[in-house]
């Protein structure tokens, strides 16, 4: 299993700085940060769980749902032993709260204690050892744009940070720049080659692409 420093160590030979003179752990935390949240924005990771009520009524905390981004499709049991995906807005809402949701049900469906009903939603991915994860939930065909978009990320990072500062070479931050618009291009065709259309209603505010200015 890929952990955060086997990630680090080919972040920085893709970058030529295994001594870490250019770029230091804090820069390449944030680069790594800023290019994972990319990818969990644009190929989301789907979960799908059970929960049983305990407690009967409308509102429903979902604590159990670790770092939920949001939930795609809330599906309960019918009378007949058939399931019924519910309408949002409609038949549902809920609050996101610290990742944690909380659904609050409308209509006619009212839970009772010892129901179950299932929960379709999206979580970030993690890595082992970074930000204190204990385990790593990323795809190994996801790793290689990890490491593309932190890079290109690291590099603009850079630049920025040489831009007027004394005695810095102009020349050096024309160079990052151009390095980084290599690289992103690189994670752009990997997040795009991998890219698999999700039968699901993109909630409110989700953007589907960096083309994607009406965020559905």
């Amino acid at each position: 299993m890929t952990k955060i420093d086997d990630i680090n160590s080919r972040l920085r030979d893709l970058l030529e700085d295994s001594s870490g003179q250019r770029f230091s752990g804090d820069l390449l935390n944030v680069a790594l940060r800023q290019s994972l949240d990319e990818i969990n924005q644009r190929l989301p990771r789907i979960l799908s769980t059970e929960f049983t009520v305990t407690s009967g009524g409308r509102e429903q905390s979902l604590a159990a749902l670790n770092d939920c981004r949001y939930i795609i499709s809330v599906t309960v049991p019918e009378e007949n032993g058939a399931a019924r995906e519910l309408e949002p807005e409609t038949c549902f809402t809920y609050l996101l709260v610290n990742g944690t949701p909380t659904l609050h049900f409308l209509g006619t469906y009212l839970p009772a204690a010892g129901d179950s009903f299932r929960i379709c939603y999206c979580a970030g991915y993690t890595v082992e050892g970074f930000e204190g994860q204990l385990t790593t939930t990323l795809p190994a065909a996801l790793e290689g744009a990890l490491v593309d978009g932190a890079a290109a990320q690291a590099c603009l990072l850079r630049a920025g940070s040489l831009v007027g500062r004394y005695g810095s070479d102009a020349q050096e931050s024309s160079r990052l720049m151009e390095i980084a618009q290599l690289w992103r291009g690189t994670f752009e065709r990997t997040l795009n080659s991998l890219k698999v259309l999700q039968e699901f209603g993109f909630p409110p505010g989700f953007t589907l692409d960096q083309w994607d200015r009406v965020r559905r």
